[in-house]
């Protein structure tokens, strides 16, 4: 289930819906949430790798977990003017990463929440990681947070010109 494609609709929509209240949630600060919500997954990176026939794993699985996905978040974060800020919208984006994976029933036995302090992993077996339901319903959501939030500003655009 949550692929890139679903973890970026999911962090969009979050954003478009909290958009219409904050106007901190713009484009720019919500394509920050998309960065992080895909940040976990850069260890996928690792399959390049595997097909060049070189193993990296052992390196970078702890890029997926949330230490090291917030280690990844604050570097990234340091490459902003505003670094609070960006790292505050990059880790909102992580969170919903871990949110989505909470979800899915892993094989490999949950994600390890609280490393290095317990070892254990957590899941809630929700979703079948084959699900792609999920992915449908994201983007079908994802796509009314666009259309809420486009309607929202053009009639927040006519009352402001009318008073």
């Amino acid at each position: 289930m949550p692929d890139w494609i679903t973890h970026i609709a999911v962090a969009y929509t979050l954003c478009a819906l909290l958009g219409l209240k904050y106007k901190q949630f713009n484009t720019p600060n919500t394509v920050l949430v998309m960065i992080g919500a895909v940040i976990p997954d850069l260890v996928k990176v690792g399959m390049i790798f595997d097909y060049l026939g070189s193993g990296v794993w052992e390196y970078i699985w702890p890029l997926h977990l949330p230490i090291g996905s917030l280690i990844i978040t604050t570097i990234m974060a340091l490459l902003f003017k505003e670094k609070k800020s960006a790292f505050l919208f990059l880790l909102l984006g992580m969170v919903t990463h871990f949110g989505l994976d909470l979800l899915l029933e892993n094989v490999g036995g949950g994600i390890i929440l609280f490393y290095p302090f317990y070892w254990g992993g957590w899941q809630l077996n929700l979703v079948a990681t084959d699900d792609y339901h999920i992915t449908i319903i994201s983007l079908v959501l994802a796509l009314l947070a666009y259309l809420v939030s486009r309607r929202w500003g053009k009639n927040k655009q006519l009352n402001d010109l009318s008073t």
